[in-house]
């Protein structure tokens, strides 16, 4: 699910941001009266499952969250991404540690995109099927097709009657499914919270539109559960838990770049790290960040699965 972070001496040169538990985050460089201040939710969440990684490799990231637009540290990788849905189009920026280079996402919608290509692709192959064998074939593949013959996407959102306590406040169990998959599993708390965790998602590219609006029409904040990201080739479960999630004031120009940050074209046509063959980014079997924070594009799904293999026994 969810981004790329920056290390916290990065966080030093961005506008000299420091952040601490009480009272919030603050920026003493930039005077309230030389800058426009904007209303943001700050909180530090745990990752578990992230593509490319060991199953059991725990990320740490410190995010600060505005109605529209998102700041995410990831202190693991050394990555910052930064999330401005102001902009038109929407825009990702992914900056280095530094601060000195960044790559610019306009397409934020290419992973569910490319899912429902390979979803057409999928029901089209199954046309000289028998009836019978067809219907169980996307029954498998939580593909549900309106008259036309067109894929959708039917959403179900599911409270239980589980809940617990954590840290003094009461969780309650809500899921959602898509055409009857399990989708996100959540632990919500009543807290107060003005923001939605939607724009996150949104950019990772976790959910399709429909379930987007399920999750933001969701009552209650997400403290910890388990969210589910369909792609075009695999499905990957991501565990997360919110911890000191607090209320503050920034300068608007927290959501900027930093200066003197230059722009790194990417490449349309990459090596695959197992193979060597040229791979096109826009049509790669599967993708992966390694260590560094860097996506790596693989030619084939048992390339993946061989450079996967590789990586877990990695200390």
């Amino acid at each position: 699910m969810l981004l790329n972070l920056f290390g916290v001496s990065w966080l030093g040169i961005f506008l000299s941001f420091q952040v601490s538990a009480d009272p919030g985050i603050q920026q003493p460089s930039v005077a309230k009266s030389e800058s426009r201040r904007i209303q943001v939710v700050s909180f530090t969440q745990t990752l578990k499952g992230r593509p490319g990684s060991p199953d059991e490799q725990v990320s740490v990231q410190f995010v600060v969250l505005a109605k529209d637009r998102s700041f995410v540290d990831d202190r693991s990788r050394g990555l910052v991404q930064i999330l401005r849905l102001d902009r038109d189009p929407d825009v990702l920026w992914e900056i280095s540690a530094d601060g000195k280079q960044y790559r610019e996402l306009t397409d934020l919608s290419e992973i569910q995109e490319n899912r429902r290509i390979q979803e057409k692709q999928f029901v089209s192959r199954l046309k000289g099927l028998p009836e019978s064998e067809r219907l169980e074939m996307l029954e498998a593949a939580h593909i549900r097709l309106n008259d036309a013959g067109e894929s959708i996407r039917g959403i179900e959102v599911v409270r239980t009657d589980a809940a617990r306590n954590r840290d003094g406040e009461k969780l309650r169990q809500v899921q959602v499914l898509e055409n009857g998959r399990l989708i996100a599993d959540l632990w919500m708390a009543d807290l107060d919270i003005p923001f939605s965790l939607a724009p996150l998602q949104e950019a990772s590219g976790a959910f399709g539109p429909e379930v987007l609006k399920a999750v933001s029409e969701l009552e209650g904040f997400p403290l910890e559960g388990t969210i589910y990201v369909v792609t075009a080739t695999l499905t990957h479960p991501f565990e997360f838990s919110i911890t000191e999630w607090k209320e503050a004031q920034v300068p608007i120009e927290f959501f900027d770049l930093p200066k003197e940050c230059s722009l790194i074209e990417s490449r349309a046509f990459l090596s695959c790290p197992e193979c060597g063959r040229e791979v096109e980014r826009e049509n790669s079997a599967a993708r992966a960040r390694n260590r560094e924070g860097q996506w790596i594009y693989f030619d084939t799904r048992d390339c993946f699965s061989a450079w996967k293999k590789k990586r877990s026994r990695k200390p």
